[in-house]
Formats: structure tokens, sequence, C-alpha cells
């Protein structure tokens, strides 16, 4: 019998009242099996669909902007817009430096994803701060923002006429923004207008400084600021350096695969050594087949991230921080585990030894980032050798003045008012 076209089939069923027997795929001929419900009735393939819904053009407000992905308190936007920025808070590792000041505004954006987001959508951001701001503009004398490309842009936009603006600069992935000609202009242009560019160590002040080299008098050093005294010293001092710990993501850069093959080496001369790697990240379904290879399955606990407040009891439990990444711009938990009295093993990664510059041979010991697992098992032994020279107390009173509250507290409200010397005129408040 020959099948007649879906189309008249599906006019013929509506004129008799009854709900079509399929829909037309894309426009063309459904083509089925022959239906009994009536002459020429098709049923269609199981693999048949309905043909797309035609999305309306511009913003859907009653859906979440892209790149939300169903995160709660997800707005609409329009398209490619970055998502909305979140009042700042103190930061749980330490105060932030826009504290230190009454007045001083601080920006600190929620980004979406990578470098890239950051770099190139900062315009969006800025119209979302802008519209947030009664007038448009950051009504204050001091305007503070994190990282370039993001919330240092924002401050110098939106700062008032007169404000004086300052930017922290913090990111490890400098060099992939400074690598975007477009995020690359933005920068200088951030920094052409503030009047003082932070950089948290000297060895992120020289990438700055050879990018621009014109900026190089407003470019300084200003810490992260870390709560030391709020991290309460350990009872009593470390005695035996078996349990190891490691704080952080588990990518490639922290050199967590060298952590834990040096680890394995070292454990083979002592069976109660134990292994705590803390943190999340793309590598730990790695870390712990590798480890279940090794046959260290029961020594080496990877627990994923843990909230900050179990920080401190995780520092004291431990008998030695082992960090070995590859670059880091400050370094803040070498300084928390010193500030509780934890003997640290770490790389020579570019802040950690700003941050221990003159206390090494108190707190610990460092080794180069070049090499394997072979210096790693040196520098542990080596360690364990020097255990009874150290002094973590001594270190800990170093990490206070350098790099406590009330350290980076009077440096920032040095540049905050122009006077060389200043000092913060109240106690840093507690979060």
């Amino acid at each position: 019998m020959r099948q007649q076209p879906v189309r008249r089939v599906v006019r013929a069923e509506r004129r008799r009242g009854r709900r079509p027997a399929a829909r037309p795929r894309h426009g063309r001929p459904l083509r089925g099996l022959p239906h009994p419900g009536g002459p020429g009735g098709l049923r269609p393939r199981p693999h048949a669909v309905p043909p797309p819904r035609r999305r309306p053009r511009g913003p859907r407000p009653d859906r979440p902007r892209p790149g939300a992905r169903g995160r709660p308190g997800a707005r609409a936007g329009p398209r490619g817009a970055l998502p909305r920025l979140r009042p700042a808070r103190p930061h749980p590792r330490g105060l932030g430096p826009g504290r230190a000041a009454g007045r001083a505004d601080r920006l600190r954006p929620r980004p979406r994803s990578g470098p890239r987001c950051r770099a190139g959508g900062s315009t969006p951001t800025e119209a979302s701060v802008r519209a947030a701001l009664p007038g448009g503009r950051i009504d204050s004398d001091v305007v503070h923002g994190h990282v370039g490309t993001y919330g240092g842009w924002v401050a110098v936009q939106l700062a008032r006429p007169g404000a004086r603006v300052f930017v922290t600069e913090h990111a490890t992935f400098l060099d992939r923004i400074l690598a975007q000609p477009a995020a690359r202009a933005m920068y200088g242009q951030v920094i052409d207008r503030c009047t003082t560019f932070f950089c948290v160590s000297e060895v992120l002040r020289g990438k700055v400084v050879t990018a621009f080299p014109q900026h190089e008098a407003k470019v300084v050093v200003v810490p992260n600021a870390v709560a030391v005294e709020r991290i309460p010293m350990r009872p009593r001092p470390v005695s035996e350096l078996r349990r190891w710990l490691y704080l952080g993501r588990l990518l490639e850069h922290k050199g967590v695969r060298r952590l834990l093959e040096s680890f394995a080496v070292c454990a083979l001369d002592d069976p109660d050594l134990e292994l705590t790697m803390v943190g999340g990240g793309r590598l730990l379904p790695e870390l712990r087949d590798r480890a279940a290879a090794l046959g260290l399955a029961d020594r080496v606990h990877l627990p994923g991230p843990v909230p900050h407040e179990q920080v401190v009891d995780l520092l004291h439990d431990s008998d030695l921080l082992v960090h070995l990444s590859t670059y880091e711009t400050f370094g803040m938990t070498v300084v928390e585990a010193v500030a509780s009295g934890l003997p640290v093993l770490v790389t020579r990664s570019g802040g950690p030894e700003e941050t221990l510059a003159g206390v090494e041979h108190l707190a610990g010991a460092t080794v180069a980032v070049e090499g394997g697992t072979v210096e790693v098992v040196r520098a542990y032994r080596e360690l364990v050798r020097r255990l009874p020279a150290l002094d973590l107390p001594a270190a800990r009173e170093v990490m206070a003045a350098r790099y406590g509250q009330q350290a980076v507290a009077t440096q920032l409200m040095a540049h905050y008012t122009g006077t060389p010397g200043a000092t913060a005129t109240r106690e840093v408040p507690q979060p």
C-alpha cells in the first residue's frame, strides 16, 4: 500500500479531531509502518524525535546566565557576562589589605574560570559593578583592588577623580595574562592609573617591572598579611619527623608527584612514616592509584579539601610540612606552618625563599626546584639530623614582625596616607 506524506496525514487527523500520530522531523516526511488507526496512518520509528524548539532571541531572564551552571544565587545576564561580584570578606588565612584603613574599599570579584576570562571579561565586570554603585562610582578616598585584571581594572575605572588607587598582585598565572596582548594593554593602563602598585614578593615584582619598566618606581613589595597572632603555637615541640603534611591543591605545578615519590623512598627506611595530602585537584585519583601501586595505600592519606578551621589542628598533629611547588608568589601556608611551630621542607620556588630568608636554618630546610627525589630525600635526612638545632619560636617571631596583620597594616597605611612611616591608628579588627 502506498504511504501518504506525513503532512497530509497530519491534516487529515486534525480534521477528524484526533491528535496527529506523528510530527515531521525538521520538515521532512517521517516514514514509518502502517498503523491500524486509520488508512495511511503512521507509527513513528523509535528514533524519531520532535523538531528542536527555537529559542527566542535576546536574554532569558528566567534562565541562569552562561557559565552559572546552576550555582545557587546565579542570576540572569547578557550572553558572555561574567558572574556578579560578591562583597569582599576577610580572607580566612589572614587580613585582606583593604581592612587596614577605615575608608579603603576593596574589590574582589568572583571569577568564572581561568585567566582568559579574567583578562577578557573585565569590561562586563566593570559594567556590573558600576550598575550596583550609587552614581556609578566608588565614593571613597582610597580604593584597593586585587589582581591587575579583574579587581585592579574595576578599581581604576570606577574610582572617583582624585581618589588614591592601589592594586595588589598575587596571581600565579600572571605570565599567562601578560601573554595576551589585550590583557597586557589593560594591565598597563591599570598600573598607569594606580597611585602605587603592590606585589606580594620580590619575584613577582620582577615580572611586573620586566613587562612595564616605565612604571618601576611605583611598583613596590607589600607582602600578604598572615594572622600569625591568631595561630597558636603547638604545645610541645616536634621530636621526630614522621608525620608529613601537604596543604594545597593537587596540581602539577605544586610538585605533588615529586612529593609522593620522595616519601616512598624515605618510607623504605622508616615503616612509621605517614603522609597526609590535604586538598583537591585533578591529580587526586592519580595520586591515590600511585600510592596503592607503591604499596602505601595505608600510609598515604588523601582526605580531600577540609574547612580552614581544621588547618591549625592539622598543623599541630603533624611533624613536617613538605611543599615542593615549582612556583609560588608568596607561600602563605609556609608562614602559617612556621607560626604554629611546625618544621618545613620547601622548594626555593620564588616566594618561600623570600618569606624564610634568614630563618630557614631555624625553621627547616629548602631544596632546589630542579631535580628529583634524590635531592628531597637528602634534604629530609639532613633535616632529621639537625632537628634538635631548630628554633621554631624564634622563627615565629620573625614571621610576626614581617607578615603579621599589624605589621602589614602599618605598611599599607603609610601608602594610603602618603606619609612614610605612618602607622595604623588602631588595632587590626578580628573577623
